[in-house]
């Protein structure tokens, strides 16, 4: 594991890595997160295989709700709820695999404008494992395992949030898939 700091430099070496279908490990809003390019069916596996979780369902993040439309397309409730919580901790479900969101992480929407496609941002910990809001937490998760990451960014101690609430707003129904920062009642509104 390569460990850059958060910096042009560092961020051009994210970039590069990312483009190479290489996963990184960078800081969001809520947490340092584990991912790469959303669509790359190799980083996929590969980001499984280093949370040690049998399923492919993974969480993204996206340089601006243009860029989730672009990829995803949003309904009218969607973006009613993407133009009310983002930038911030709201994902949602846009398809069978992914939840997404524009997070309030320079660093983050940076990599996803960089890259050009929103990215995989997935705890960077092992499944069931504490969620990392440090380096050496990182690390402390990886090391000696077979399966790592290939570069992190550190930006030095994160604030303790809560994680994303994830939200299927698809169909006629919203359906809460996992509570966190933002309240069952803030989106009963909607």
């Amino acid at each position: 594991m390569k460990i850059v700091k958060a910096n042009q430099a560092g961020l051009a070496a994210a970039v590069q890595a990312i483009k190479r279908n290489r996963p990184v490990v960078f800081p969001t809003d809520t947490a340092y997160a584990l991912g790469g390019i959303f669509d790359s069916s190799v980083v996929q596996r590969q980001i499984a295989a280093i949370k040690k979780r049998g399923d492919s369902k993974f969480t993204l993040v996206a340089a601006s709700t243009s860029q989730v439309e672009k990829n995803f397309g949003l309904n009218d409730r969607q973006k009613k709820l993407a133009k009310k919580f983002w930038p911030g901790p709201l994902s949602l479900v846009v398809s069978k695999k992914f939840a997404v969101r524009v997070p309030d992480s320079a660093i983050a929407k940076t990599l996803a404008r960089r890259v050009g496609k929103p990215l995989i941002a997935t705890s960077a910990n092992i499944s069931g494992e504490a969620t990392p809001y440090t380096i050496a937490a990182v690390i402390d998760q990886f090391a000696d395992k077979k399966n790592q990451p290939m570069l992190l960014i550190d930006a030095g101690r994160l604030s303790k949030r809560k994680v994303s609430t994830v939200l299927d707003a698809r169909g006629t129904n919203l359906k809460i898939i996992r509570v966190g920062a933002i309240s069952a009642r803030a989106l009963s509104k909607f």
